[in-house]
Parts: structure tokens; sequence; C-alpha cells
């Protein structure tokens, strides 16, 4: 497996990014550490405010960025306010940058385990079929199914395009995915939403296989 193409919720990488809806007033501390630090380290130095809801009609996405300066990782904001309901997204586009994880104050929030209210996407840059899986091993399961792109003409790639532009949807509640197989273009994006449940990651079955020494799994097509 290629390192651009890693799949799996715990570490999070340049292509993935970790979305936590905040549904009650309070003020949430948080960190961003290398994957496995939230365990390691109880400093939770950045902060969200989240306020009483003011506006009418459909949550307020609020983008926070990470940077990596060769020693940690640095956010675009340190303090962040917002209202209940209101979902907040991490990124880290530096490609020199080691896999990492959000650690949050709550139970509920963080990466190492999705719990309520929250998601993970992935960027599938390579082709092939991925068997997803459960890592702390609620059952959990699907397949991704990622088509080669072939632009012989400008509407084939504009109609490419236009299919990066849409990410998929798979909601998850009680650890069962309402869509267990999901087919996307090459470079498309996948969206896994939690809605509830005991803590999930949407991990390649091949990783758990050979983190279990079986030394083999699925294969990419």
């Amino acid at each position: 497996m290629q390192h651009l193409d890693t799949l799996d919720s715990r570490v999070l990488r340049l292509t993935d990014a970790y979305g936590q809806r905040f549904m009650r007033e309070g003020t949430y501390a948080w960190a961003a550490l290398p994957a496995g630090g939230g365990m390691l380290s109880i400093d939770r130095p950045f902060s969200i405010d989240v306020g009483p809801r003011r506006s009418d009609g459909k949550m307020t996405q609020h983008h926070v960025e990470l940077g990596w300066d060769g020693d940690r990782f640095r956010p675009d904001r340190t303090k962040l306010a917002i209202e209940a309901g209101d979902l907040v997204s991490w990124h880290c586009p530096d490609r020199d940058a080691p896999g990492f994880e959000i650690a949050g104050d709550q139970p509920f929030f963080g990466s190492a385990a999705l719990v309520n209210e929250c998601g993970y996407s992935h960027a599938f840059g390579l082709p092939g079929t991925y068997h997803w899986v459960d890592a702390l091993g609620s059952g959990l399961k699907g397949v991704v199914r990622v088509k080669p792109v072939q632009c012989a003409t400008p509407k084939d790639l504009a109609q490419w395009h236009e299919r990066l532009a849409r990410a998929e949807l798979v909601m998850i509640q009680h650890a069962k995915a309402d869509r267990p197989e999901v087919e996307i273009v090459l470079g498309q994006t996948v969206y896994f939403a939690v809605v509830t449940g005991p803590g999930v990651t949407i991990t390649d079955e091949r990783l758990v296989a050979a983190q279990q020494g079986c030394g083999h799994g699925r294969k990419a097509a």
C-alpha cells in the first residue's frame, strides 16, 4: 500500500480531514498531536468556545488548517468561537507532516475513535477496491471501489472535474453503515459521517491484518 492512499481515520494525513459537531454550549480544549499522542499527552492548549444558537437554518462549518514546523502542529487559529450545532473540521496540507490526530478533552471529541456527530473524509488517490473495517472491533465494515479515469476528450476532463467536486456520503449509526459499498472515481472524496456509536475507526482491513500479525489481507484490485 502506498503512503499516498493510506485509509485510516486514526492517522490523519494530507488526503484526510476530521470534523466534529458541537451540540452543547461550553468550552472544549484540544490539541493536534502525532498519531497516538492523545494517550500520551494531557496537554490541550487550544480551545473552542461554543455559545448559544443564535442563527436559524443549517449549521455553520468552521475550518482549522494545521501547519507543521518540524517539531509540532500549529493551527491557524488557537481559539475559535462557534454556536451550538456548528461543525469544526481540521486538515493539514503539509506533505512533510507526520500522521496526526485531533485529541479533545471530552470522550466524544477526538479523531482516534469516532463517537457522535463527527466525521472523517478521505480523498482516494489510487484506483482499486478498498475493504475497510473498524479497527476497534465493532464489526462495522464496508467497501469503496475506486475507478480509474480516462480523460481522452475535454468533455471527459470536465465530467471528471465535476465528479471530483462531489463527495460521496456514508452515514454510520450504531456501528452500521447505510451504504456498505460505494463506487467513486480516482481523486474523489468519501465522507464517513458518524451519527452515534461506541467509538469506531475507518481503517483499511490490510492495516488491521498486519497489526494483528496476519501478514496479509486483500490487495487493492
